[in-house]
């Protein structure tokens, strides 16, 4: 796959249509871009599921957990564990 512009097309992608269409991983993915720059997040995004078994199970994830997987620092871990507790 091409990577390049691969952000660009997912922000896109949502701006156009929210997340009709997106696979949990890419909704990881897209997340993980405002946290890590310049770093394919795609197969970040896939070890989070692999690790946690679920998006919900991702989200629900303590920091120090998330900063288990590879590739998952304090800037990503935070990222992912507020979204939760704000809805």
């Amino acid at each position: 796959m091409e990577h390049t512009g691969h952000r660009e097309r997912l922000r896109k992608r949502f701006d156009e249509s929210g997340l009709n269409g997106f696979s949990d991983h890419e909704v990881l993915e897209l997340l993980l871009t405002y946290a890590i720059p310049r770093v394919n997040t795609n197969p970040i995004a896939h070890r989070l599921l692999s690790h946690f078994g679920s998006f919900h199970r991702v989200l629900q994830a303590h920091p120090r957990e998330l900063m288990q997987v590879e590739g998952i620092g304090s800037n990503a871990a935070t990222l992912l564990s507020m979204l939760v507790p704000m809805f």
